[in-house]
Formats: C-alpha cells, structure tokens, sequence
C-alpha cells in the first residue's frame, strides 16, 4: 500500500513536469515562428533593396495588396510606443538581425528548460523502478 501511493506521488510529479515541458514546447513553438517570419522579412527586404522595378505591389494586410511607385527604397519602422521612424536599409536590417539574435537566445533558453525537464522525469522514473515499482510506469 505504501509503495502504491509513493508511485502515485511519482506519477503526479511526473504529470506536472510533463505538463510544464509542453507549455515551454509551445513557447518555443511561438518564438520559432517569430524566427521563421523575421528571417523570412530580413529576405524580402534584402530582395526589395536590390530590385531596379519602379512599381511593386504592396501589402496592405490580410493578403490584400495594392500597386505602389517605389520614389525611394527608405523604410519607416515602428521602433516602439507608436513610434515610427525612418530608417535606411541598413539600419533596418540590423534591427531585423538584433530582433532574430534575441529571439534565437530566448529560444536555446527554452531548449535547455525542455531538457532539463526532461532529466528530472527521467530520474523520477528510475526512481520509481528503482522501488520496484516499474509495473505502474512501465
């Protein structure tokens, strides 16, 4: 009986862990994307920088677009607060690269939650068989 409720206890810390690790899981999800979608910007910038077309089409959002006249190739970011400024291609690029470096950062953070995670489930487990009682796990 004692063994019974020692590896329920077992159990119910590993469900928790379980359970912390997918919410990283879906953290790391998010902040991949956001790092799919920056360097898929830092992209299209650098194509838009080196067109010599004079018309483009321009999005609008929610996959409408528009026709646009390229008078020069500056860009106006939102720097933060609402605040928009205009920045040259370099400048813009690098604030795109300083954006994928912290998110990139963030994300081997995660990978090294999930992982530790990970080993504290698996000393559980070896825990548990330990104390004979593999067959509730296993």
């Amino acid at each position: 009986m004692l063994c019974k409720m020692v590896n329920e206890e077992y159990i119910m810390k590993i469900g928790m862990l379980q359970e912390e690790g997918k919410k990283i899981e879906e953290q790391l999800n998010l902040f991949t994307q956001q790092s799919i979608e920056l360097s898929n910007l830092q992209e299209n910038l650098k194509n838009f920088h080196e067109t010599k077309q004079k018309e483009i089409l321009a999005s609008f959002g929610k996959g409408i677009f528009f026709k646009s006249d390229v008078r020069e190739k500056g860009f106006f970011v939102n720097v933060g607060g609402g605040i928009v400024l205009k920045k040259s291609y370099e400048e813009t690029r690098e604030i795109i690269s300083r954006q994928i470096v912290q998110i990139d950062k963030i994300r081997a953070e995660l990978v090294k939650e999930i992982q530790k995670l990970n080993s504290q489930i698996v000393e559980l487990v070896e825990e548990v068989r330990g104390e004979g009682g593999g067959e509730l796990l296993g």
